[in-house]
């Protein structure tokens, strides 16, 4: 995908056509279409084995001067050049934790592993693919800012304009700053890969677990240690749940950096006794229920349905929703019963 022209001053005008970025954003998630080419690897590095020497802390770093600095951090119109994200959190889990194969299973067969995904990388550039426990994942939660959270809590039955933005702009932004990761790695000889950039990947309805990609970048942070599932199905951070989420996989022994809870749950209200349930109030389907839990195909609906609003309203062309990850008790970080517990 290109460079989004952000519009600073005015709506853009028949979204339906001159929103090209956008479409290819939506139309890229789903069928894996539109993005630029993989970054070609240094092979005389690469072979060399004269890497530089990139650590936890370079990561934690770059991510973290990406969505704090990069010049396509910002919303558009009309909320010209406020943050998209606060400072994020990252964390590491090791290329053949076991976890991986046990997404094999949870999640569907179709779900790489990073081995998988990084040999297609290796065999485009033509080199050998690294073994399992020479790659690391990469993860990082990108908290929602505090004027989007609120603006969101106050909608009903459709995603707030700052919300709707954050939802595409996050999504193309945090797109390009992990490329621009990724080619310096590869540009080093390092082999890396971001696995949602990719003509392999698109999400589609699966048997067993409805809508679903092979890249689940909720499942991959769960295995970095960095939150547990809730009601909804978000990931319930330090930071809460009101959050975008990225990964991708590099060919360097990276120390995990977080404990992984066993419990997938572990900090849900609900899941662990206490009276909530207030996102299944929020939503505006009754997509979430205490009997069936997230009803992803409901949900599915609703989440579609909003393109056309969000074309009329906010002038992009987008979908999205979010009510139930705001106004919750797990908006902004782990709920204090379950700090306390």
């Amino acid at each position: 995908m290109g460079n989004r022209r952000k519009m600073k001053d005015r709506y853009r005008r028949f979204p339906y056509l001159s929103d090209i970025e956008g479409m290819k954003s939506a139309i890229g998630e789903m069928r894996g279409k539109f993005f630029p080419k993989q970054p070609a690897l240094n092979r005389k590095v690469h072979l060399s084995g004269a890497v530089p020497d990139m650590d936890e802390e370079w990561f934690v770093n770059a991510i973290t001067d990406k969505i704090l600095h990069h010049p396509e951090k910002g919303l558009e119109y009309p909320f010209y050049d406020e943050p998209i994200f606060d400072a994020p959190l990252v964390g590491f889990v090791r290329g053949n934790d076991p976890i991986f194969d046990q997404f094999k299973e949870i999640i569907g067969p179709h779900h790489f592993t990073p081995y998988e995904i990084m040999r297609w990388q290796a065999e485009k550039n033509g080199v050998k693919p690294p073994a399992p426990e020479d790659l690391s994942v990469v993860s990082f939660v990108m908290p929602i800012t505090a004027n989007t959270k609120k603006d969101n809590a106050t909608a009903k039955d459709w995603p707030a304009e700052r919300w709707a933005q954050t939802r595409m702009l996050g999504e193309m932004f945090s797109q390009t700053f992990v490329r621009e990761i990724v080619t310096d790695l590869m540009n080093n000889g390092i082999l890396a890969i971001a696995p949602d950039v990719t003509p392999i990947f698109n999400k589609k309805r699966y048997p067993n677990v409805g809508w679903a990609s092979p890249w689940s970048h909720r499942h991959i942070a769960y295995a970095a240690g960095l939150g547990t599932f809730g009601m909804q199905d978000f990931l319930i951070t330090e930071k809460g749940c009101a959050h975008r989420l990225g990964s991708f996989v590099v060919n360097l022994k990276l120390a995990p950096n977080r404990t992984r809870p066993d419990d997938i749950h572990a900090y849900c209200l609900h899941y662990q006794g206490h009276k909530c349930l207030i996102c299944a109030k929020r939503c505006p389907v009754d997509a979430i229920t205490a009997e069936n839990a997230h009803d992803k195909e409901a949900c599915y609906q609703k989440v579609a349905s909003s393109l056309k609003y969000c074309i009329k309203n906010y002038h992009i062309f987008i979908y999205g929703c979010g009510l139930c990850a705001t106004r919750v008790p797990c908006e902004s970080g782990i709920p204090k019963q379950l700090q306390a517990d």
